[in-house]
């Protein structure tokens, strides 16, 4: 216990007196990182259609916790955020880093789309014959 101690306040020791060998100039290093990281918006819709498509998963698992008519307020707001993800998805695929994350929201919003398509076909009981 006593060698762990010395070793951390040696640490902490040689930290607060190692310096650097060259002049730090610190507004021009934040101006530099500045300059290298610039974030547009198709970063932020892509990163945001990746957020809504996880909400909208969530709204699924507790649509199936429930029955009845207690299923679609959860099932109401999954359709909502499936559009929003497709939505900010269409707008993420701008982004030149991200467009995983656009994709993401995409998948996710024509996914539901197929899936309300094929659910409009079939209306009803298919034993019964009209």
């Amino acid at each position: 216990m006593k060698k762990i101690i010395f070793l951390l306040i040696s640490l902490v020791a040689i930290q607060s007196l190692s310096f650097a060998a060259f002049p730090v100039l610190e507004s021009y290093s934040s101006a530099v990182v500045a300059a290298e990281l610039p974030i547009d918006s198709g970063d932020k819709a892509a990163k945001t259609s990746m957020i809504f498509a996880g909400i909208a998963i969530f709204f699924n698992l507790l649509m199936f916790g429930t029955s009845g008519f207690g299923a679609l307020l959860p099932l109401f707001f999954a359709f909502l955020f499936y559009v929003l993800a497709f939505i900010y998805g269409l707008f993420g695929l701008k982004s030149k880093t991200k467009k995983w994350q656009a994709f993401i929201g995409i998948f996710s919003g024509l996914l539901v789309l197929l899936v309300l398509a094929i659910s409009a076909g079939s209306t009803g009981d298919p034993a019964t014959k009209d």
